[in-house]
């Protein structure tokens, strides 16, 4: 679907308002300085992401009482005062990212907790070995694994030394395990705003008066109880906002969601804890 097509149209209307609502649930108050960043999201012929220095991303700003409530409307500001407009930029291939913590304006450093979520990527299957040998091996498994109709596998040599395979399913076999994840998960999940992406879902449990310390375990735990990625747990994380599209594939943009709002009352952190009986080390 193109971003000028009747059904792109359609849908940028039916959710509208959804990242000015998502805001909101997360406590965040009129006067409060908002954080957001861009960053493009097309992937090149090769399967891999065009290079920052190709297409740079923005950091951008704005108080949320000056926010604009439509997302066709939304305009930010760069550090400089320069306006973007921020559906242009998303039609363009940029998606868009807000940091999710409260930021000290003065130091940049996170003093406030907004919520605790995980990021649940159904599409990838990763992971990792020592030698490229024992790789070939992990990547000979996973081709023959019938059930997961894989798209490609590749394996990539990290920093460390390590080698790490990563296979990619197919949007069918994705949509079919976002179904199941939301029947497994549904009355667990009751009280949680649910955002749909492209290729699963981030779910959110808005925190009042949270604590930075236990932040981390936090995250730590809900990844390891709700298969969420291991590696959402930094303070200062950005994460997709609904109402704008999932840019991966320019062919079929994917507008990013909210399929679930959840209680108006906010969570403690220990309550959050107590629910799902984590265990964070404390």
């Amino acid at each position: 679907m193109k971003p000028n097509s009747p059904g792109y149209s359609g849908l940028l209307r039916r959710s509208s308002r959804q990242a000015h609502r998502f805001i909101r649930k997360l406590g965040c108050k009129e006067n409060e300085r908002l954080h957001f960043i861009l960053v493009h999201d097309a992937i090149g012929a090769s399967g891999r992401s065009h290079s920052a220095s190709r297409k740079p991303a923005f950091a951008l700003n704005k108080e949320l009482g000056a926010i604009e409530p439509q997302v066709s409307q939304m305009k930010l500001v760069t550090g400089t005062g320069q306006p973007v407009h921020v559906f242009s930029a998303n039609a363009k291939g940029y998606a868009v990212f807000m940091e999710i913590n409260r930021r000290e304006e003065k130091s940049g450093e996170i003093n406030g907790i907004r919520a605790q979520f995980i990021d649940v990527d159904l599409n990838k299957i990763a992971a990792e070995a020592d030698t490229m040998e024992q790789a070939k091996r992990i990547a000979e498994r996973l081709r023959a694994d019938r059930a997961e109709k894989l798209a490609s596998v590749e394996i990539t040599r990290s920093k460390r030394g390590k080698y790490r395979i990563v296979a990619r399913r197919t949007k069918a076999r994705v949509g079919r395990l976002k179904t199941a994840f939301l029947n497994r998960y549904r009355d667990r999940f009751k009280d949680a705003m649910i955002v749909e992406t492209g290729n699963g879902f981030h779910v959110y449990w808005a925190i009042e008066g949270g604590s930075l310390a236990k932040f981390v375990p936090l995250q730590q735990a809900l990844a390891a109880r709700f298969g969420g990625d291991p590696l959402i747990t930094n303070l200062k994380r950005v994460m997709r906002i609904p109402g704008f599209y999932h840019m991966k594939d320019p062919k079929a943009p994917y507008l990013v969601r909210v399929v679930h709002w959840g209680r108006k009352k906010p969570f403690t952190q220990e309550e959050l804890a107590k629910r799902f009986a984590l265990n964070t080390g404390r």
